[in-house]
Formats: structure tokens, sequence, C-alpha cells
């Protein structure tokens, strides 16, 4: 957020800018905007007289329902509601429909000229001038109303708003309600058409069913005269039959009513409540329970022996005896019940199955004389049916109902201001919206901080190292200038030349602290700008000090110090590895920077490049570069793309990290620094490298302008 709220803090005259060309434009855009008045009519469906005609059955339309509605708006706007229009109002005589291409609006204009680009290889060929039939002006007239004719469903789904603009506010609102009015007579007119067929096909109908009822029922007749059958077939038989299945219904019922009595009555004891409706039993159980209650009485005071109680029990059996007796007496009646009902369901049964046989004997004439009754049944009820609902209809006809479908809330009447006045705010609110927009769309795309480095404080924020920001430079002669090392001389009063003489401090701070002299620049992937800083910082401290300098371009894959700043060398790392103790054999001296340079001068990359660099020879190489020489500044492959750095890691003392500015990923440079551990303490700085200088002066704005009087890009002689 801090980041966005930079970006905008620096860009916002680019943003300001974009909000005022976005006026601007909407300005324009009004201006050139013809007068168009728009005139609305409103229509809904109505549901409450059709239903309550339908449920007094006066009529059968259909309602249409809310889903329907939608596809109602394409009716609307359909040909054949807008060319009856057409033809009722005359509108083929209009310029502003047919011709009239001077009031045309600037919309209009357009759609025209990518019309007239679409057929120009069709009408290249015709010399002629045709003169247009009355059915093609009325096709272009009808095509220039659809064009102008909106028709949408408004928030109530049963709501449908019709509205029309126009140069003209009174042809507006007249076609508008043209429009609708003509949209509810074709429904009118196609409700009465659609009675009148459906009648005409219910009246056949009722005749086809007619003269099938009469078939069938002189087929049932025939057949009955043939086979010497009168009356009604189904009569006595299914009469008796049905009377027989009732007694054997309720015979049944009643032996399995003896039956359950007789099995309760058998497995009922003497003191059980079986029979309880029957007197005698009852009395005698009131006897039992009243000696029950005397004898527990007695026993309890003169003992179960004494003769009293000895009595009393007698008697309570002889009791129980009687009880039993009773019950039997009972239960035997129940046997004789039960064998009386079985006798009675088996006599039906019989006599059933007897009448059943009799019927299934002639059961083939039986089942053709139902069939044929039963289709003769049939067709008479749908003829009765069909009859009524044509008598129905019939009324519906003499007096149509012609209750349109929708009613008119709302009927257009000629408008007073224009489309453009109504959305002039509009207008300019969205022209500026989009000019801000894109203003700060410029300005994020300018200086996007997601994901890259572009600001010093993002580095070290990101990394927690030192930042030395190095802004590009300008102009092919300084570039040439800048790839040879000779810039540091020929702008000495730069801001790229003051970057470097920050790490040349940094770098000073580090010989004092432990005797650093071999600094090693790095960077995580190709194109940075290594090369660069590492020649130009190189060339800065030979020509500027009394250092003894040496530049050594340790890059066995792709030597682009060679090429740049001594590309005639025949000799160099490669061969100087042989003899480590004859370094000054193979080293080049670029007198007008006063840099020794030990180059690599290969025809194709080596393929052990890194063990040469990790061999004996080499640390040999370094420690005479060290004896000899003040400074050695060593150029070594990105650290992404091979592991070379690694195995020269350990004869360097400091680092120059180099990172391209809105470029290197931050994800890269994190993951080479993690991998590089190791010596992540001997870092002096990361290089922010070719940063944009208008960007720069934007970032830095807060520094003020007198920052920069004492930088001067100024060609020194």
């Amino acid at each position: 957020m801090a980041d966005l709220v930079g970006i905008v803090r620096r860009g916002w005259y680019y943003i300001v800018a974009g909000t005022m060309l976005g006026l601007l434009a909407a300005y324009a855009v009004l201006s050139n905007l013809s007068p168009v008045y728009k005139a609305s009519s409103r229509i809904a469906f109505e549901r409450t007289l059709p239903r309550y005609l339908q449920s007094n059955k006066i009529t059968n339309e259909p309602i249409i329902d809310d889903y329907d509605t939608l596809g109602q708006t394409y009716v609307i706007s359909s040909e054949s509601i807008v060319l009856p229009v057409v033809k009722a109002l005359s509108l083929t005589t209009d310029p502003e429909f047919v011709g009239g291409q001077g009031t045309e609006s600037l919309g209009s204009r357009i759609r025209g000229l990518f019309r007239t680009a679409a057929r120009a290889v069709s009408l290249q060929e015709e010399t002629s001038q045709e003169v247009p039939t009355q059915e093609t002006l009325e096709k272009a007239t009808v095509d220039a109303i659809l064009r102008n004719l909106a028709v949408t469903r408004e928030d109530v789904a049963s709501v449908i708003n019709v509205a029309f603009s126009s140069k003209d506010p009174a042809k507006a609102s007249r076609i508008a309600n043209a429009v609708v009015d003509t949209y509810l007579e074709a429904g009118i007119a196609g409700k009465l058409k659609s009675t009148k067929i459906a009648g005409k096909v219910m009246q056949e109908r009722v005749e086809e069913l007619k003269r099938q009822a009469g078939d069938a029922e002189r087929a049932l007749l025939d057949y009955k005269i043939a086979n010497n059958l009168t009356g009604n077939s189904r009569g006595a038989a299914n009469e008796q039959l049905t009377t027989l299945q009732s007694h054997l219904t309720s015979a049944r019922v009643a032996m399995a009513e003896a039956r359950a009595r007789m099995e309760r009555a058998a497995s009922a004891g003497p003191d059980n409540s079986f029979a309880v409706d029957d007197g005698l039993i009852t009395r005698l159980r009131s006897q039992l329970s009243d000696l029950s209650v005397r004898a527990n009485d007695f026993e309890s005071r003169v003992g179960k022996d004494h003769i009293a109680t000895v009595k009393v029990r007698n008697q309570m059996k002889e009791l129980r005896e009687a009880i039993a007796n009773e019950q039997q007496r009972i239960s035997g009646s129940f046997s004789k019940d039960y064998e009386l009902a079985r006798a009675r369901y088996d006599e039906i049964s019989s006599t059933m199955t007897n009448l059943m046989g009799e019927e299934g004997a002639n059961s083939h004439t039986q089942a053709k004389i139902r069939e044929l009754e039963n289709a003769a049944d049939t067709l008479r009820g749908q003829y009765n049916r069909a009859v009524q609902q044509l008598s129905e209809m019939g009324k519906v006809e003499t007096q149509p109902s012609i209750a349109p479908d929708a009613i008119v809330l709302m009927r257009a009447s000629p408008p007073t201001q224009t489309e453009a006045s109504k959305k002039r705010l509009l207008i300019l609110a969205g022209g500026s919206l989009l000019g801000f927009l894109l203003g700060g769309c410029f300005v994020l795309q300018r200086d996007f901080p997601f994901g890259v480095f572009r600001t010093s404080q993002q580095v070290t924020d990101v990394t927690g190292l030192f930042c030395a920001v190095l802004p590009a430079v300008e102009g092919a002669e300084e570039q040439a200038s800048v790839q040879t090392g000779e810039y540091t001389l020929n702008a000495p009063y730069s801001r790229f030349v003051e970057t470097l003489r920050n790490i040349w401090a940094l770098i000073n701070v580090a010989q004092q602290k432990s005797n650093a002299k071999v600094v090693c620049v790095i960077s995580s992937v190709p194109g940075e700008g290594k090369t660069t800083v590492a020649t130009n910082l190189a060339a800065h401290f030979a020509r500027h000090s009394t250092t003894r300098v040496l530049l050594v371009d340790a890059d066995l894959h792709h030597p682009s110090l060679t090429e740049r700043v001594v590309p005639d060398a025949k000799v160099g790392l490669k061969e100087a590895l042989l003899e480590p103790k004859n370094l000054s054999k193979y080293v080049m001296r670029k007198e007008r920077l006063n840099l020794d340079v030990l180059p690599c001068p290969i025809s194709d990359r080596v393929p052990n490049a890194a063990e040469l660099l990790g061999t004996a020879e080499m640390g040999q190489l370094v420690d005479t570069a060290r004896e000899a020489y003040d400074l050695v500044i060593i150029e070594v492959p990105p650290m992404a793309a091979v592991v070379d750095y690694k195995m020269i890691a350990r004869h360097c003392d400091r680092f120059v990290f180099v990172v391209e500015w809105g470029k290197t990923s931050q994800r890269i440079v994190l993951e080479c620094l993690n991998d590089a551990s190791a010596f992540l303490d001997r870092v002096v700085c990361i290089v922010l490298n070719k940063v944009d200088p208008s960007s720069l002066r934007s970032i830095e704005r807060y520094k003020g302008d007198r920052f920069h009087h004492y930088y001067s890009d100024e060609r020194q002689a």
C-alpha cells in the first residue's frame, strides 16, 4: 500500500491530465450529439379479467404469465408490429427514416459508415442509380425504426416499457403510441382468429364423434338380435351375483365371530372373566368372592384346619364346579352356533359357484356384449362433452370477448428534454472516470511495483542490504562509452559516476577494515548490466586514484566484457590458469583508463568452466593478482544460470550484487541471496541498475530540485 501511495503521489499529474482529457472527450461527444427526444409508453399484462372469463366459461383464451412477458418484448419489436405502423403513419416518405443523411446522429453516421464499407465491394460494379421500390422503402423504414425502438421489461415482471427516440418529440410520442396500439390490436385480432379456427375444428370433431357413437350403438343392437338377447345383459345375473356376494360376506363374518366365541369359551377357567353377561355365572362368581373373603378371615382368626374354615373351603369348591359346568354348557351352545354359521357359509358359497359356472358357459357372448356396450357408452360420453363445449364456444363467437392481454398504464407524450441533456452529467462523469482510470493505469504501468524492484528503499526492505541507484544513460554515444568504461572520464559529474563513487567509498571502508582486495560483481540473470557495472567501476577506481586495478573477465560462457573492452585479445584467463605465476604475460593495458584487463577470449563455451574456476591454479592466479594490484574486480556468470560463482566465491573478499530496475523478479533475487548465504555478509551493496531517469526524478521528487544541482551529464573535454 505504501508503494501504491508513493506511485500515485509521484504520478498525480498524469492522473489529473487523464481526467481532464476524459472531460474534454465527454464534452466533445456532447457537442457532436444531435438532439434526440425519447418518448415512452408503458403497458401491463392484465390477468384478472381473463381469469374471470375462464372461470365463468365465457372464454378459453390463454393467460400470459410472467415468464412469457420477456418473449412479448420481442413480439413488440418485431416486423409484424412495426410494418403496420409504418404503413399507417406513412413513414416511408419521412426523410428521418429514408434518405436525409444530413440529419443523422453521430452514432447513426458511424453505423452507416460501417454498413457502406461492408457493401463497397458489391456496389463497385453498379453504374446507374435505381429507383427504390415501395417494398425497399418499407424495409429501410422498418430497420430505422427498430434501431430507435427500445422495448424493455421493468422491475415488475408484468410491466413493459416501449420507448422511441426521434429528433421530433411529437413524432417520437406518436410512433411509441402507435406501436403499443398496433400490438394490442394484433393481440385481439389473433384471439378472434384463434377462436374461429378452434370452433371449426371442434365442429368437425363433434360430427366425427356423432358418427362413431351411432356406429357403435348399431353394432351392439345387431349383436343382441343375432344372439336372441334382449334387455340389459348385465341385469339379473349381475344383480344376483352382487346379492350373493353380500350374503357370503355376512356369513363369513358370522362364522368368524362364532368360532372366536367357541375358542374363548373352551380356554376359559372358573375364575376367568368369560361370559360376564350370563346371570347365573355372575351370581356364582359373586358368591365365590364372598366365600373367599370369609375363608381368609376365618383362617387368620382360627387357622386353616378349623371346622368353620374347612366348611367354607368346601362351599367354594362346590361353587367352582358349578361355574365350570355352566361354562361347559355355554361352550357347547357356541359350538352349535359355529356349526350353523359354517353350514350357511358353505351353502351360499356353493350357490354362488354354481351361478358363476352357468355364467361362464356363456362368457364369450357376455364379454362381447360388455365390450360393445363400453365402446358405445364411451363414444356417447365424448360426443355429449364435445357438444357442450361447442355450445359454449358458440356463445363466445356470437358475443366475442375483445379484452386485450395488456392495458396501457401510461401513454407517451412529447418529451421536453433531449436524451443528451438527461445524460449530460452521466456522460461527463463517465468521461472523467474513464480518463482517471486511464491516467491511473498509465502511472501504474510506468512504475508497477509488484514482483520487481522500483526504489532503493524497496530493495533494502526486501533484502536488508544497502542499495545504490545507477541510472540508465541515454543517447547512443553515451551508451557506447558506458560499455567501454570511458563514460566515467567523459561525464565525471553525472549521477551515474556519483553512484560509482558511492560504491567505491563502501569498498574503501572494507579495504581499511579487512584489507579486502578482490571484489566480485555478480547478478541473478543475464542482461542486468553487471558487465557495465564492473567495467565502469574498475575504470573509475583506476583513473581517479593511484590504485592499481585489475579487471578480470571470468565468464567462460559469454565473455561480453572482453568483447567490449579488449575485443582484439588473443590470450587471457584460460591460458593464464596454465601459468598462474606469469599473470602479467596475459594482462592487457588500457592506457586511457589506466586499467589492466585479464580478458577471456574464447571461440566457444567452455564445458568445464566451473571446474576451471575451482582449481588450485585459479587460487594461485588470484593470489598473484593480490600481490601485484591494490584492487581486483572479477566479473562472473549469472548466479541463477550456472554455478561458477560458487567455485570462485572463496577467493573473493567482497561482492557487488547487480539487479535490473523494473525487470528482475524479487523472487529470483531472494532465491539467489538465500543460495549465497555463505558469503551474504560479504555483499557490499546491491546496485539497482538501468533506472529510468524520468522515473527516478519522479521517485526522488521529495528531495526537491536543488538535489540535482551537483549533477551534470555534460561531456568533458
